[in-house]
């Protein structure tokens, strides 16, 4: 998810804010931005959900809304207080040694950027001086970072799920997280800005313990290959690649990882399959209905006495009801795709 070891030597004494959301969550993330004061003693990280070759405007909003600027992060460049920085579409938004740093890795729970990625990674560098805040939005990105930003000591807080316009990713980051606080969408940017203003919010800087650095299956001979971390194997297929799952097993959620890193909350994982499925059987009546033609084509230019002649006739019939039998119960099935975020084709 990003990780990286953690620099010697490297101390940040400044809190700062995460914020995440999908579906829903632009209203509530520019109430937050308006409420955030000039004088922010830390900066602020925001991934959305957006279509990876979209156009965003989120930075021109936020900037709007409130006082603080805010601009897409750039690589290298060094995080400041006072500023907001966007994850652009197509690339992950991490920070490394308080310096931003964009990467355009496997995707997380189906998408790029990611929350968890940056949550993850927020955790890493900044400990317990971070504040993950988690917005509306589908499925449960942003869960498995708020767990990583709660055992690193940070503060988790959620819109309320009551309220918010999709309570699936603010309902799956209060599960995950203990210690989260649920708070309404109104309240979110005086909430935050005393978490992040306030003196007492942790007594000394604590980064978290370091990982091992994370190998890749090629460097590896054995067959049970887990990387640092892991809890086991699966029999689960990664969806974007093929590859062989592993779980990791937090405190209060699991999440699973292929070798390449292609990562999933639970939640996404079932979507992502349920949209494998669907594009597999689909693939399947394609195949069939071919085979069918096929059959058919080699009939009509077979004499009737040539061996195979009738042969064909029946592939022909075979594929063809069983190809329409497929697409019936495919098209009778709940909708495959009604757990997809739709806001990946959004634009903010």
């Amino acid at each position: 998810m990003g990780d990286h070891p953690i620099k010697a030597g490297y101390r940040e004494d400044t809190d700062n804010g995460a914020i995440g959301g999908s579906a829903g969550s632009l209203e509530p993330l520019r109430e937050l931005a308006a409420a955030l004061p000039t004088d922010l003693p830390g900066s602020v990280l925001v991934t959305m959900h957006v279509g990876e070759h979209a156009r965003s405007r989120l930075p021109w909003l936020l900037s709007r809304a409130g006082p603080l600027p805010a601009a897409h992060a750039r690589t290298g460049e060094r995080l400041e207080r006072g500023r907001i920085y966007v994850a652009p579409p197509g690339c992950h938004l991490l920070v490394r040694g308080g310096v931003a740093e964009l990467s355009n890795g496997p995707r997380v729970n189906h998408t790029r950027p990611a929350v968890d990625v940056m949550f993850a990674s927020a955790a890493r560098w900044f400990g317990d001086r971070v504040v993950a805040v988690v917005l509306s939005g589908l499925l449960d990105d942003g869960a498995v970072g708020a767990a990583l930003v709660s055992q690193a000591r940070g503060l988790v807080v959620v819109q309320d799920p009551d309220e918010a316009a999709q309570p699936s990713m603010p309902a799956a980051a209060l599960a995950a997280a203990p210690g989260a606080l649920a708070v309404p969408g109104s309240k979110l940017g005086a909430t935050v800005s005393a978490m992040l203003g306030e003196s007492g919010l942790v007594t000394w800087p604590r980064p978290p313990q370091p990982q091992g650095t994370e190998v890749s299956m090629d460097e590896s001979s054995d067959l049970q290959f887990l990387s640092p971390g892991e809890t086991r194997l699966t029999r689960l297929a990664c969806p974007e690649c093929g590859g062989a799952l592993a779980e990791t097993v937090l405190p209060r959620i699991s999440y699973y990882r292929c070798h390449v890193g292609h990562q999933f909350a639970p939640q996404a994982l079932a979507a992502a399959q349920a949209d494998s499925a669907e594009a597999k059987l689909w693939a399947a009546v394609a195949a069939l209905e071919e085979t069918a033609a096929l059959a058919r084509h080699l009939a009509t230019h077979t004499d009737p006495g040539e061996d195979g002649a009738d042969q064909h006739g029946k592939t022909a019939d075979w594929a063809t009801n069983l190809a329409e039998s497929v697409r019936t119960r495919v098209l009778a099935a709940p909708d495959l795709g009604s757990h997809s975020d739709p806001s990946t084709r959004e634009q903010h």
